[in-house]
């Protein structure tokens, strides 16, 4: 797994099927037992602008329009982390990357 995967995870505290997620945390930390990842939502919410929107590609693996929920970063351990779907493409990581400045509070 590397930054910019697209991946199904199962998120603690939430019981059902996984969802996706897309890994937030640097390569250089792969050694870890967990991993960070900002779950996606189908459901759009389009006055929130720190939640990306992706659009669905062959390449990512989405199948609908899905927002990444930078507010809702989830440390995981790597058995919770199901399977690679895809991979964002430079632009939506721009975009996440800025997001998430704005939510760590880095942007200056």
């Amino acid at each position: 797994m590397k930054r910019g995967d697209v991946v199904l995870v199962v998120l603690q505290g939430e019981p059902g099927k996984p969802r996706p997620g897309v890994i937030v945390q640097a390569d250089e930390l792969d050694a870890l037992s967990s991993t960070i990842v900002c779950p996606m939502s189908s459901h759009i919410d389009a006055a929130n602008l720190m939640r990306p929107v992706v659009a669905p590609t062959a390449h990512n693996g989405l199948l609908v329009r899905t927002q990444i929920m930078t507010d809702k970063l989830n440390t995981l351990r790597h058995d919770r982390v199901k399977r690679i779907i895809g991979t964002l493409d430079p632009d939506s990581c721009e975009r996440l990357d800025s997001a998430l400045l704005l939510v760590l509070g880095l942007a200056r």
